[in-house]
């Protein structure tokens, strides 16, 4: 209702900080309850640096994943987390170039919007 906005909300301005690195992309799957669920439209930023502990979109097998990552420098691997227990953690082994040839991270996961 107009008497209860001071001002109009962008969902660009909001959602998006950096939109020249900025995609939209639907998920579709449930290894993320409750925090994103199957459906949602995530905010993933390629310019973020993907650390420890940030929901990142990857291809594993050339297959996308959108997971929490956790970085293994002594055991040089990747270990990609479901927020849902029901599903293991996806381990990916770097190599020797660290090229992640078979494994590339897109971006880190920045909102995500859920559709009812």
């Amino acid at each position: 209702s107009e008497d209860c906005l001071s001002e109009p909300i962008s969902l660009d301005s909001l959602l998006i900080t950096r939109p020249s690195s900025s995609f939209l992309f639907r998920v579709a799957g449930n290894s993320m309850l409750p925090d994103i669920t199957d459906g949602a439209i995530i905010v993933v930023d390629k310019s973020l640096r993907a650390v420890t502990g940030k929901i990142v979109l990857a291809t594993i097998d050339n297959e996308f994943v959108v997971k929490r990552l956790k970085l293994d420098y002594g055991n040089r691997r990747a270990i990609f987390l479901s927020s849902n227990p029901e599903y293991d953690p996806i381990i990916v082994e770097f190599d020797d170039d660290n090229t992640w040839e078979n494994s590339v991270i897109w971006g880190v996961v920045t909102s995500a919007i859920s559709i009812f």
